[in-house]
Parts: structure tokens; C-alpha cells; sequence
């Protein structure tokens, strides 16, 4: 299971909108990955 893969399955649940950032920052989501994940459509 990939990062996307786990992002999607446990956003919102276990890992909030702070951990999606984290992975965008740290560059293991790009920001449309991260707007996928989380369905909004702001700059992460």
C-alpha cells in the first residue's frame, strides 16, 4: 500500500488535514494528491 493508498483510506479518521500537509510538505503527496485525499479544493 502506497502513501495515497493509506492517505485515502484513513483520512479523516485516524490522520487529520495537518497530517495530509505534513505528507505534502515532506513530499511523499504531491498538492493534487493531497486535494484528492481530502476533497477541498485550497492550497495545501
Amino acid at each position: 500500500m502506497n502513501v495515497l493508498e493509506m492517505a485515502k483510506k484513513y483520512y479523516p479518521r485516524l490522520w487529520d488535514r495537518e497530517r495530509i500537509e505534513a505528507l505534502v510538505r515532506a513530499g511523499k503527496l504531491t498538492e493534487e494528491e493531497a486535494k484528492e485525499v481530502t476533497g477541498e479544493d485550497e492550497d495545501m
